[in-house]
């Protein structure tokens, strides 16, 4: 087993990662490789961010019933 994932495998778990939960060790890995590698932390920290945009978003929407985007005017359709 190798000690760290590289980006590739990174960017997989980054895009995964809400879905599903890793195993300890694997978690340890991920968390690893963020630690060194600054290109996938930065990925990461942008994939949180538009996750909990989303889930905000989605949120809004049900609160006011779906129409409208949370307090926007309807979009004009033709």
């Amino acid at each position: 087993m190798k000690l760290m994932f590289d980006c590739r495998e990174v960017a997989r778990l980054i895009s995964d990662r809400h879905e599903q939960t890793l195993e300890p060790s694997a978690r340890a890995r991920f968390r690893l490789h963020l630690v060194m590698c600054r290109n996938c932390r930065t990925v990461e920290e942008q994939m949180a961010f538009l996750h909990q945009a989303m889930r905000r978003l989605g949120a809004g929407e049900s609160a006011s019933g779906g129409e409208g985007g949370g307090g926007q005017p309807p979009a004009a359709q033709d």
